[in-house]
């Protein structure tokens, strides 16, 4: 469908219906010759997922875990379709058509675990992905999501259209022929850059799915559930399509598919167009800004002026070795470290930045350098034990520069630029722009005054570190002596209510949120920022349980702020009461099929447990905002907290978690074992290298002696 002339909604709809019927046709070939060669009985689902067929898991319900219940799926679907083409009837077509996609491209799992091999498509992207990007969304880094399909007329307005909507901070899902654009223009895609190229034709089903499973994950909307899924879509997260060129059937299908999932449709073709809905804009530049204010997307992203994109997207972005221009820290072996200062007002030239030593322009191509990073900040709000707070974005903040690498910490850095964002204009002294727009943006309400020195010079990096070291021990002093029963006060964290709302999140010294984000000084700042924000003071109030860790000041707050859906609250016990989970969490904790001890699995590890479950399928059932007795979801850094599940045993329970997981945590697994008076313990807790079998983990447990084999059972 191509023309100069407007074109009805009428024939776009009609469009479509005739898109849903050879959707309809295909799926049921393709799942009979299936059946043919596999059997009725052969198992279908998407991989690295608890919702099966996430879809029709979502908004019809039905099982369909087999290749035989498809086929009845598919003729309810065909039986709903009429040939009158108006909205109702569209909107029906887009949902047989999702309904049918989803069928297709699961099929092709079917017997072959990787059927994109060898194409530049990454195809149906798991729970995991999600789950990682959850906090991005619920805090709005991530505003959104584009859907980016067709083939677009002027692929440089295609690549420019992509680095809009990066600067933007929205993932963007690419399917069509832009794919093949987007490569030939030498545009990075992948999940390091949030752009995902999920395929072409039916496989646009997976940007709906990835939507879908968002308010499955973080909504707790629940099987079949058409309205609340609907009611949802509406709200979160909130998704943009932008088509080029001409539809065809399928695609028409997919278009009303995603209108019925809440999305806003931009086209360069001119049709007729629903407002707010499906919008003709002519201006390939001006496709963006139509789809962001028709969906209503609120960008929190303020423009960084560099020489380079910046922006989110970037912010997984690796540079390797034969790519870069310059490094510090690291395997480079040279002095680094950064260091943010609270300083009085006369001592902060607002805006400043300064370079003593050569900056990379001045530094050999593959060459590496000392390097530290000063920032001084005033604010009248300022506090000392803010401090660590704000020196934690400088991360966050120089690794949204494109080409930009930043990992670590304090004096443990390693710090790269790229060729391509040196050849660019990028320069350490961008890092100055970077931190004084960034820190003032985030934390404006507590900083007024921001200044940056950049140091390259050797002897003047040796010469500074001694007054980062000290600022560092005493840091670390005030942190020790932070305990739960030493404040009066702790923390609600509301930021995923958008999208779990009976979800909170109780910040204690000794507990972090589930997300490993936010800890108790970054909320007590967050709460100076914004005292109308997501974090809230709570006043502990009268202890009602010193061993659960029950206090009813936090149990009227959790009260409150779940809609009245949870009374009561249990800091220190999973088994009774537990904190409610959105899904977000870093990792799960349950318990053991024997009761004895408990498992801890990480969302990266995509193998089984020995409590039966994959991470995925935990997840399904620990998130949402439910209390869900014996598992919890947590951040990493609490499993090494004294107030790791005390009530429960704490810390000695532990009896299996993924290797990888182990071996990143092991001198903070050790120290708390030490401190506890089992020096071995690290190395009695199994992993999947020992047993992924619940009878192979109680075998172990003897085997070792696990301590918890010593405790009375999780439930008497």
């Amino acid at each position: 469908m191509s023309t100069d002339t407007t074109i009805p909604n009428h024939d776009v709809f009609a469009l479509a219906i005739e898109g849903s019927r050879l959707a309809l046709d295909l799926a049921e070939k393709m799942v009979r010759e299936a059946m043919e060669k596999f059997g009725e009985d052969q198992a279908v689902e998407y991989p690295e997922t608890c919702y099966e067929l996430p879809a029709i898991f979502a908004w019809d319900g039905r099982d369909t875990g087999t290749l035989g219940k498809l086929l009845p799926i598919i003729s309810s679907y065909r039986e709903k379709l009429s040939g009158t083409a108006d909205v109702a009837n569209a909107l029906a077509a887009g949902e047989a058509t999702m309904i049918a996609a989803e069928i297709i491209e699961a099929v092709k799992y079917v017997g072959n675990p990787e059927p994109y091999d060898g194409t530049p498509y990454s195809g149906f992207l798991p729970d995991r992905i999600i789950r990682e990007l959850g906090f991005a969304f619920v805090d709005d880094t991530i505003p959104g999501a584009a859907v980016i399909v067709g083939k677009s007329p002027d692929a440089g307005a295609l690549a420019r259209t992509v680095r809009d909507l990066q600067s933007k901070g929205l993932i963007i899902i690419a399917c069509g022929e832009v794919i093949e654009q987007l490569l030939a223009s030498g545009t990075q895609v992948g999940e390091r850059f949030r752009l995902y190229p999920v395929g072409s034709g039916t496989q646009i089903v997976h940007a709906l799915n990835f939507a879908i499973r968002a308010a499955l994950s973080f909504g707790g909307v629940q099987r079949g559930d058409r309205e609340g899924i609907a009611t949802y879509m509406a709200k979160r997260p909130k998704i943009i399509v932008l088509e080029y060129g001409p539809l065809d059937p399928i695609l028409a299908g997919a278009a009303m598919a995603a209108v019925l999932n809440g999305a806003t449709i931009v086209t360069d073709q001119p049709v007729e167009g629903v407002p707010e809905k499906l919008i003709h804009v002519k201006e390939l530049d001006k496709m963006v800004q139509e789809a962001i204010e028709a969906r209503g997307i609120k960008v929190r992203l303020a423009p960084v002026e560099i020489p380079v994109a910046y922006g989110p997207a970037f912010e997984g972005e690796v540079v390797r070795r034969p790519d870069t221009h310059i490094e510090a820290g690291g395997a480079a072996k040279t002095l680094t470290f950064e260091l943010l200062r609270m300083r009085n007002e006369d001592d902060v030239e607002d805006g400043k930045i300064t370079v003593i030593g050569p900056d990379v322009d001045a530094l050999p191509e593959g060459g590496r350098t000392t390097l530290a990073i000063l920032v001084d900040v005033y604010g009248k709000k300022m506090q000392e034990d803010f401090e660590g707070v704000l020196e934690r974005r400088i991360h966050l903040f120089i690794n949204y520069a494109e080409g930009a690498w930043h990992t670590g910490q304090r004096n443990v850095l390693w710090v790269r630029l790229s060729k391509r964002s040196v050849a660019a204009g990028l320069r350490f002294k961008h890092f100055g722009d970077i931190l004084i727009a960034k820190l003032k943006e985030e934390f404006g309400n507590i900083v007024s005054r921001v200044q940056v020195t950049i140091i390259t010079d050797g002897d003047e990096v040796q010469k500074r570190l001694p007054e980062a070291l000290d600022v560092y021990a005493r840091r670390d002093a005030r942190m020790v002596d932070l305990t739960d029963e030493k404040v009066d006060t702790f923390f609600t964290c509301l930021l995923c209510s958008s999208f779990a709302p009976d979800h909170v999140c109780i910040v204690t010294p000794e507990r972090l949120g589930l997300c490993g984000a936010v800890n108790w000084l970054d909320a007590q700042a967050a709460v100076e920022i914004d005292p109308h924000g997501p974090n809230r003071a709570v006043v502990k109030g009268e202890c009602i349980d010193p061993v659960k860790g029950q206090w009813k000041g936090v149990n009227e707050a959790v009260y409150e702020n779940s809609h009245h859906k949870v009374e009561r609250f249990n800091a220190y016990t999973m088994m009774e009461d537990p904190m409610t989970s959105c899904g977000c969490f870093e990792v799960i904790v349950g318990m053991t099929a024997d009761m004895q001890g408990v498992i801890i699995v990480n969302r990266e590890y995509l193998g089984m447990t020995p409590i039966g479950m994959k991470f995925s399928s935990l997840a399904g059932s620990v998130g949402g905002g439910r209390q869900t007795p014996g598992f919890i979801g947590v951040g990493r850094k609490y499993i090494t907290s004294r107030k790791f599940i005390p009530a429960d045993g704490g810390f000695l329970r532990i009896a299996w978690m993924p290797r990888e997981l182990k071996e990143a945590l092991r001198d903070r697994l050790q120290k708390r074992a030490e401190e506890l008076g089992e020096p071995g313990f690290v190395d009695k807790i199994a992993d999947e290298t020992v047993t992924t079998e619940a009878d192979g983990l109680t075998e172990w447990m003897a085997k070792v002696d696990h301590p918890a084999l010593r405790m009375p059972p999780l439930i008497s």
